[in-house]
């Protein structure tokens, strides 16, 4: 499966290596709006018992075929770790500093914050807003994970012929996917074949991401959902189709209602399963 609609794209290649493909997608501009200009989806058999890093090569050949049939020429990338392999932490820092003054802070407090080592530390901030809590300051989530985890992401494309440029959390990725009304009390349920996973976000919480299995999703789903108090609705988003009769079972189930997620014009190649390789992609460009 593959689409392919202009030549002139100006995205990094947003990428997922998920169980049974890789999906990769790049965005142009146009008329002020992110399209898609090219995109492949590229399936493999899945991995059992474990993940593409006990088998690297299968994902190289599929990341190979990928850009071959897509035609995308950028090999400059943007991959996700899941939310639950990062560690995220709201921090306060004083508000007029430069980024590499709150990046250095952040750094000489890494050893409070992160249980790891300054040489095997990869950190990211974000810059929330004015604090609420501390007058003079800046909300501020800090990410963190060990660079060791990062280096066969960056093997594995190196082996493709692709350079990891970016590298993001999944969950804060998907967030930029969901309709503006919809970023407060909403959580997501991407369903995939062989598997589930829930995004949640809360203000001022670190996202939350958790794994389900499909038949136990209804149980796990009312379990993991009940400690959400702001929620409000929960959006689901699949790669296949999605029956209305089942989306009201699940309300019934959660007790929460739920609605298939509206994808955004122009960012909707093939189908949800697309969705976090479009967030990828769409990271670096405005709409």
């Amino acid at each position: 499966m593959l689409g392919r609609f202009g030549m002139d794209a100006g995205s990094l290649m947003g990428v997922e290596i998920a169980s049974d493909s890789v999906r990769v997608v790049q965005l142009r501009q146009r008329n002020g709006r992110c399209q898609v200009a090219a995109w492949a989806h590229e399936p493999y058999e899945p991995y059992s018992g474990g993940d593409w890093a006990s088998d690297p090569v299968r994902v190289v050949g599929a990341l190979q075929r990928a850009c071959r049939r897509s035609g995308i020429r950028q090999r400059r990338a943007a991959l996700a770790l899941p939310a639950n392999q990062v560690i995220c932490k709201p921090c306060q820092l004083p508000a007029g500093q430069s980024e590499a003054d709150m990046e250095a802070q952040l750094l000489a407090d890494a050893d409070r914050l992160f249980p790891f080592a300054l040489e095997d530390l990869a950190l990211d901030f974000q810059v929330l807003g004015p604090s609420k809590d501390q007058a003079g300051c800046l909300d501020v989530m800090v990410a963190a994970c060990r660079q060791r985890s990062l280096e066969p992401i960056e093997a594995l494309l190196d082996a493709a012929g692709l350079q990891l440029e970016v590298m993001e959390v999944d969950s804060v990725a998907l967030q930029r996917m969901l309709p503006q009304s919809e970023l407060a009390g909403s959580a997501l349920l991407r369903l995939e074949a062989q598997g589930a996973t829930l995004h949640c976000w809360q203000q001022g919480v670190p996202a939350q991401r958790r794994e389900l299995h499909l038949g136990q999703m209804p149980a796990q789903l009312h379990a993991h959902l009940a400690g959400e108090a702001q929620l409000k609705c929960l959006l689901v988003v699949s790669s296949s189709v999605i029956e209305q009769g089942w989306l009201e079972g699940l309300s019934e189930a959660v007790n929460l209602p739920c609605r298939q997620l509206p994808l955004r014009a122009g960012l909707a190649p093939e189908d949800g399963g697309m969705l976090l390789a479009c967030a990828l992609a769409s990271g670096g460009m405005r709409p």
